[in-house]
């Protein structure tokens, strides 16, 4: 039916978020302060139930007398009818006091989820403040606030006001006492910031200090990792949460498949579906897969190159009783279109349109990519006019397709004019439009066409993402100018962009293409911030830093890093993370003038996202799909079978690092504790490891990028003080309750700017 292919298709949209978590408040529009419900209220409530706002207003405004709960309705009258929330709240105040009414929580509450859904989160903030100077804050309303904080990106406050929650004292009335929806909110909210070890910091925290995780938690932490293409962390979650006698769910499930797909890693993902298809039939019959999963495999094989695997998951979905829809052809489609074969693509599209169901611009992009990938402009052109035949409007990515074919096709001056077509006409444009033209003109060696063509991109307001800055930096490297690749870098680090794989290599051929002189002493900052991060270091990357240095010096590097157990790229091959696009802060423009920017400084400086955006020919982006392409290495797919069975905790880890002279004690942080439920092992590995960073740091260590540094607890404006306030010797065994104390004191000093 209609309504079962629509929600559907609302599932298939947000396949990361489990149930109640990241979703709007529900407004309780109705709030019974007590069982009396005349007939009145009755009337009024059905109107509000059928969506009748407006006969609903009309009731209340012509009542005589109003209680509290008819005053709820009253301002979920005037939301439903199109009055601001701020006019609605106003109105409300003033019916209450019309009528003799005290404001009570419910009132506040209404206001506040309205808010949350329509208004700045500022808004929220300052009635949340009027709420604490009239009536006790619920702890709903502090939930809210939370969100507020987090979408501000004040992580400080958001950490500080769960913190006291935790730590409430008895009989006070500010804050309240947190829930599972108040952990749920942080965790996702770091996982939308790219910070996944931080979301299961504050899952461990939450279970430390005696609160009960539920499934809805461990997904939400499963789906941090998840979205930064990190399947072995996601699964290690999921053992975690099967250890703790939690039942997984579908979405669960989803979530670790969704890692596997946003990995490029099919054979994970099959196997991952398997063990899902055999728990569910052995243990979990309410749990079994269900479109989104066989859709999001079927994403995995398009990623990682199969289109015939692709193929065989759509005709499995179908052996299932499953009805395949819009995204299920639209993958199929995106699968043959990454293989280049652009006729099994259009035979897709036409397949998608004789089962009933109308492309839409994804399923047309994809086949237009298609063409593109082959440089047969004409042929995407004539894919896009039967877009527009169809009623589908194109879309950014539909012209980023379009210049893309022509570069491909040789055109570079064709793709250009048009270009310059679609500005004057003011077409939505994104920047993998002007990306494909900066990066061919670097390779035809036209420095100032790709100049030209960044100043364009700002003129026209469309944000650089760091593919850009990449580009222009590779088109500096190609020249040997050192000075200017280093300023876009930093400029690319200034709008919060991490350095990834691509921008390591651009320095480093810029490197090379300076004097022999210079070399060495213009690379070793690049060299070591690479070792510092967790961008993986590949067999390029490694040949590269070995011209630059010298073999021995840079195995010499290399071994220090790999001792200093800093997590970096010397240590362990990491999967490269993709940031929440709301992360990038403001920062002046960039202006590519070749002699400006940072003095010959490494990638290290304050980066705290990695685009979060591709060439838009090459992937065909879109809000349908959960997660993001995967950059990463795929794990091995031996990784995906063990996401069911059980494993010990690894052993302690011995720190290595000098302690201080005079350890402090751990100090407890006032929260009721209770036996630890959580793994001890992996608690006293953390403490130690906390300790040898800040020992680490204290004698001066390398510089470390911003993707180096989101693993820990505690951001670097604290990190100076965090050994002071905690340290743990080596291999100290936790007795009782410690690894509960530990926890705490952990989120004591944790602060998630």
């Amino acid at each position: 039916s209609r309504s079962k292919m629509l929600v559907q298709k609302m599932l298939v949209q947000t396949p990361l978020t489990p149930p109640g978590l990241g979703a709007d408040v529900v407004m309780p529009s109705i709030n019974e302060d007590t069982p009396t419900t005349t007939s009145f209220e009755a009337r009024a409530l059905e109107l509000l139930r059928l969506g009748d706002n407006a006969r609903a207003l009309e009731l209340l405004e012509g009542a005589d007398k109003l209680n509290i709960r008819l005053v709820n309705m009253l301002f979920t009258a005037l939301i439903g009818t199109g009055v601001g929330v701020d006019a609605a709240a106003v109105r409300a105040q003033q019916a209450c006091a019309a009528h003799g009414i005290a404001p009570n929580a419910s009132i506040f509450n209404n206001i506040l989820a309205a808010l949350d859904k329509a208004g700045p989160p500022e808004a929220v903030l300052a009635w949340l403040a009027k709420m604490r100077a009239a009536v006790p804050v619920t702890t709903t309303a502090a939930n809210i606030a939370l969100k507020a904080h987090l979408q501000r990106r004040d992580f400080g406050a958001a950490a500080e006001l769960l913190r006291s929650m935790m730590k409430r004292a008895a009989g006070a009335d500010y804050p309240p006492p947190p829930n599972e929806m108040s952990f749920n909110t942080v965790i996702s909210a770091l996982g939308d910031a790219a910070q996944p070890e931080r979301a299961e910091s504050v899952l461990s925290t939450m279970i430390d200090a005696g609160f009960t995780a539920s499934p809805v938690t461990f997904t939400a932490t499963i789906a941090a990792f998840a979205k930064q293409s990190r399947p072995a962390d996601a699964a290690r979650v999921l053992k975690r949460m099967l250890a703790a006698r939690l039942q997984p769910d579908t979405w669960c499930f989803n979530a670790v498949l969704s890692a596997y797909a946003n990995a490029a890693d099919p054979e994970g993902a099959r196997a991952t579906l398997a063990n899902f298809e055999a728990r569910a039939a052995e243990e979990c019959p309410n749990a079994a897969p269900d479109l989104v999963s066989y859709n999001t495999l079927m994403l995995a094989c398009a990623r990682g190159g199969r289109p015939a695997e692709a193929e065989a998951a759509f005709q499995k979905l179908l052996a299932r009783g499953l009805v395949p829809n819009e995204v299920s052809y639209s993958t199929a489609i995106s699968a043959h279109a990454r293989a280049g074969n652009a006729a099994a693509a259009q035979g897709w599209l036409d397949k998608m349109t004789a089962a009933g169901i109308a492309p839409d611009a994804v399923a047309f992009n994809a086949a237009c990519s298609a063409h593109a990938r082959l440089g047969d402009a004409a042929a995407a052109l004539r894919c896009v006019d039967a877009m527009r035949a169809a009623g589908v409007e194109p879309t950014a990515s539909t012209h980023a397709i379009l210049v893309n074919a022509l570069v491909k096709a040789g055109q570079l001056d064709a793709a250009s004019a048009s270009l310059q077509a679609l500005l004057v006409a003011g077409e939505r444009l994104s920047a993998p439009t002007f990306n494909t033209l900066i990066s061919a003109y670097g390779k035809a060696g036209r420095r100032p066409d790709a100049e030209a063509a960044f100043s364009a991109m700002l003129a026209a307001n469309v944000r650089p993402s760091l593919v850009t800055y990449n580009a222009l930096a590779s088109v500096y490297a190609l020249e040997g100018d050192i000075d200017a690749a280093e300023a876009a870098v930093h400029a690319a680090s200034q709008r919060g962009f991490a350095p990834d794989r691509f921008t390591y290599a651009a320095l480093f051929n810029a490197c090379e293409a300076l004097p022999a002189r210079d070399r060495r002493r213009r690379a070793v900052p690049h060299v070591t911030a690479l070792l510092s991060s967790r961008v993986e270091l590949t067999e390029r990357l490694r040949r590269s830093s070995a011209r630059l240095l010298g073999d021995d010096s840079f195995a010499a590097l290399l071994k220090s890093h790999r001792g200093s157990g800093g997590g970096g790229a010397a240590t362990r091959a990491a999967q490269r993370p993709r940031a929440s696009p709301s992360l990038r802060v403001e920062a002046p423009e960039f202006v590519p003038t070749g002699a400006e920017g940072a003095e010959g400084g490494g990638c290290s400086a304050g980066a705290a996202a990695e685009a979060g955006e591709d060439d838009g020919w090459t992937e065909v982006q879109t809000s349908r799909r959960g997660g993001r392409r995967g950059k990463a290495k795929p794990p091995p797919a031996a990784a995906a079978s063990a996401t069911i069975r059980k494993e010990k905790p690894p052993p302690p880890r011995t720190s290595t690092a000098p302690l201080p002279s005079a350890p402090s004690p751990v100090r407890l942080a006032g929260v009721p504790l209770t036996r630890s439920k959580s793994n001890r092992a992996r608690l006293l590995e953390l403490a130690q490891s906390v300790a040898a960073a800040e020992a680490g740091d204290a004698e001066g260590g390398s510089p470390a990028s911003g993707d180096g540094q989101r693993g820990s607890m505690r951001s670097r404006s604290v990190s100076s003080n965090l050994a002071d306030a905690l340290t743990v010797p080596p291999a100290v065994p936790l007795t009782r309750s410690a690894a509960s104390e530990l926890a705490i004191t952990l989120g004591d000093d944790m602060r998630l700017e």
